[in-house]
């Protein structure tokens, strides 16, 4: 929705834009090859900025965003997400999670080891991100309680989309996840995240 409006703030019609968005129309492109049918692009809008020229189309620029997308899934990485057990889906999604949820660049690892270490221990992820994506989708605000599908402090695994679109150090953090042992982390009111192996 951030990207819709983006665009539509850059001056490309509502319309235009919706068709731009519309994932249909790049079924044919390797990137999507993980993606399941209907889900939208949400995680794959590569996190970048991209040149308009007079003649540019909201499109043109999806397609940019798409084909960096396909060059950040390089085959080290996806080979990282699969040595983490993961899909690429399943690792663009992870990725979505810990972009949101680390506080700083250096956080990322750990905290992608920690979602990983929970989910091979079959626990809830527990975040936030995730719980709040979902409820905003169903018109509910900002929400930890709202149960949702998305809401993985009631649900076990991944949410069932990407909640945002990932930068490369939050897909090198899955494909890489440091080798600590936390099960849990809080973003202080010192601005720090802080990790532990108990509640």
């Amino acid at each position: 929705d951030q990207i819709r409006q983006s665009l539509i703030d850059q001056g490309f019609s509502e319309s235009s834009v919706d068709d731009a968005l519309d994932p249909t129309q790049y079924e044919s492109l390797s990137v999507l090859a993980d993606k399941p049918v209907g889900a939208s692009l949400e995680g794959y809008l590569y996190p970048e900025s991209f040149e308009r020229s007079p003649s540019s189309t909201a499109t043109d620029i999806i397609k940019q965003s798409l084909a960096q997308m396909a060059k950040q899934l390089t085959a080290e990485r996806k080979a990282g997400f699969a040595k983490q057990g993961l899909t690429t889906y399943q690792a663009i999604t992870l990725a979505s999670i810990v972009e949101k949820e680390a506080v700083t660049n250096s956080d990322r690892a750990q905290v992608a080891q920690v979602f990983i270490s929970r989910l091979h221990a079959n626990m809830t992820l527990g975040s936030d991100v995730t719980a709040f994506y979902g409820a905003k989708l169903a018109g509910a605000g900002q929400s930890v309680s709202y149960d949702s599908p998305y809401n993985t402090r009631l649900y076990r695994g991944l949410p069932p989309t990407p909640v945002s679109n990932a930068s490369a150090v939050s897909l090198d953090a899955v494909a890489r996840p440091s080798s600590t042992n936390w099960l849990y982390f809080v973003a202080g009111d010192d601005g720090v995240v802080h990790f532990s192996r108990t509640l």
